[in-house]
């Protein structure tokens, strides 16, 4: 067996308010053909039974006195754990048996840094959570052997690598100086770690079952937060415009400007109904400008829902998943311009949370 075969792993799983699911992640973890070295569970100020629950398993405990966030809680995990590769999952994801050997595999490759992956499919029946993973499938069909990014519920970093750049980049918005920003650090964490000279290996075919969300409102709050959290990445990065992520920019920009110029025609033709049977000059180039704006608006979704088709689903299913990504591109819209001003007065420097906020660790 060589140096990197022997190399210890720590899996670190950031854990709030996930009594019914953590248990499945941790037995998932407890069952691998390649036995992680180390669990560190980190409660993140849960209000449930989330730490009654870790506490059946040979697992490590660390209870933060309040939430900070899963950035701040993977990285008290981190400083507790002693491996020397950090794998990191999430509460409500499962593993498959072969995702720590497959994860030790791809890191004896030494100018490899951090390997990430992404889904093999959904804990939860219905059409939504279907729809969410087959959405994330297609995204991330076509992506590279090595991206600048990470999925933190399917990611390992060498330690030296993780230390070396501080851990998950932790930082607050000058307004309120007391919460970290979250919901895009494994962007951030995956722009560092390349920015430094690391190489990050996309594994296509190693992905963790998810609990995605079943609820309509729920799902498009989700995408309206990330959408928010991506802006303010960006403001407190901006060299990560240039960098190969799990996102689709292009893509998702010419979405969200086709669903801006739809609503921006459609308040202007709304402005021009008094004139319906005597139009004027402005209010035909106005109605114009709506009726391109709404054709791209309408056009854009379908071949990324006709290619649901590639995956065994029916019209019914494809129909249902064209409206829904409408929906998502008003989500983003409104994400991008909540994130717009969140990021207006700047950002501090928030490496420091966390330590103040954690108590010592349990079991």
């Amino acid at each position: 067996m060589n140096a990197a075969a022997r190399r210890t792993i720590s899996v670190i799983v950031p854990a709030y308010n996930c009594e019914t699911t953590i248990r499945a992640c941790i037995e998932s973890l407890l069952t691998q053909s390649r036995a992680p070295d180390e669990i560190v569970v980190v409660d993140d100020g849960s209000r449930d039974g989330t730490a009654d629950a870790v506490s059946k398993y040979p697992a490590k405990l660390v209870r933060l006195a309040r939430n900070a966030g899963p950035g701040v809680a993977r990285n008290e995990g981190a400083k507790i754990a002693s491996g020397d590769i950090l794998a990191f999952t999430d509460s409500d994801c499962v593993a498959p048996s072969d995702w720590l050997a497959r994860i030790e595999r791809e890191l004896q490759d030494e100018g490899i840094v951090a390997v990430t992956g992404g889904y093999a499919g959904t804990l939860v029946d219905g059409f939504l959570p279907l729809l969410q993973h087959l959405v994330l499938r297609e995204r991330q069909a076509s992506l590279p052997d090595e991206i600048a990014s990470t999925i933190t519920s399917n990611f390992a970093c060498r330690r030296r690598a993780f230390e070396a750049v501080g851990g998950f980049p932790l930082y607050c918005r000058r307004r309120d100086s007391q919460r970290p920003v979250w919901g895009n650090e494994d962007e951030e964490l995956g722009f560092r770690l390349t920015r430094a000279g690391g190489r990050i290996r996309w594994m296509k075919d190693v992905g963790v079952l998810h609990r995605f969300r079943p609820g309509l409102w729920a799902y498009l709050r989700q995408q309206k937060f990330y959408a928010e959290r991506i802006v303010m990445s960006h403001f407190r990065f901006p060299e990560m415009r240039k960098t190969r992520t799990n996102y689709s920019r292009q893509g998702g920009a010419v979405s969200v400007l086709a669903a801006a110029g739809a609503a921006a025609g459609a308040a202007g033709s709304i402005a021009c109904l008094p004139d319906l049977y005597q139009i004027p000059i402005d209010c035909t180039a106005i109605w114009i400008f709506a009726a391109v704006a709404l054709l791209l608006w309408l056009a854009i979704p379908i071949p990324a829902s006709a290619a649901f088709r590639r995956y065994g689903q029916g019209r019914g299913f494809l129909f249902r998943a064209y409206g829904v990504a409408l929906l998502v591109s008003y989500a983003w819209l409104w994400g991008i311009a909540s994130g717009i001003m969140l990021s207006l007065g700047g950002f501090l420097d928030g490496n420091s949370i966390g330590r103040q906020t954690s108590s010592p660790p349990g079991k």
